[in-house]
């Protein structure tokens, strides 16, 4: 993300998601518009957040299972943006994969105790709930960015890890069975 933002003058309009452009087969947009970003203040914000849950979340995961997560997050992301908000044109930002990755962190990892887990779970439906509904103003930090924040695409990561979370859980209960 960092070299993607070193060199937006040169990537960012080829890899942001346009859906006038996804419609027209640049369908690697769905992805890529996840790692390019508005300048650096946006960049460094994703780049700690995804740290942070990394470093929370992840530490004992394989690096397979991880980015196939971030992958699935990462089109959840792009899809629900193309389909379902077209007017986020472009739209970049990796903070709708980085709820998914929060949610379906929370959801599988045992390193914390289940209250802690339930809590903070709680308090991202909160949040999620918060910025979905009609009259929500950005935050003092969100309005440093220079664009509107994709809020819906944070409800999207979510219900991609969501959905990550629960495909796991459910193989891994068939796995334990066989």
């Amino acid at each position: 993300m960092l070299c993607l933002t070193a060199m937006d003058a040169i990537v960012f309009g080829t890899l942001s998601l346009d859906p006038t452009r996804v419609a027209a087969g640049e369908v690697w947009r769905l992805l890529t518009g996840n790692m390019v970003h508005f300048g650096w203040l946006h960049t460094l914000m994703n780049a700690a957040a995804l740290l942070l849950g990394v470093l929370a979340f992840f530490a004992e995961y394989s690096l397979k299972k991880f980015s196939l997560l971030l992958f699935w997050c990462c089109a959840s992301v792009g899809v629900g943006i193309y389909l379902l908000n077209p007017e986020y044109a472009p739209y970049a930002g990796l903070s709708g994969a980085i709820h998914g990755l929060i949610v379906a962190g929370l959801l599988l990892t045992r390193s914390y105790p289940i209250w802690i887990r339930v809590l903070a779970l709680g308090l991202v439906v909160v949040k999620l709930m918060q910025e979905n509904s009609a009259g929500y103003t950005a935050t003092d930090l969100q309005a440093l960015l220079p664009v509107a924040v994709a809020v819906e695409s944070h409800l999207y990561g979510a219900l991609a890890g969501l959905v990550f979370a629960s495909t796991d859980y459910f193989l891994q209960r068939l796995r334990r069975k066989e």
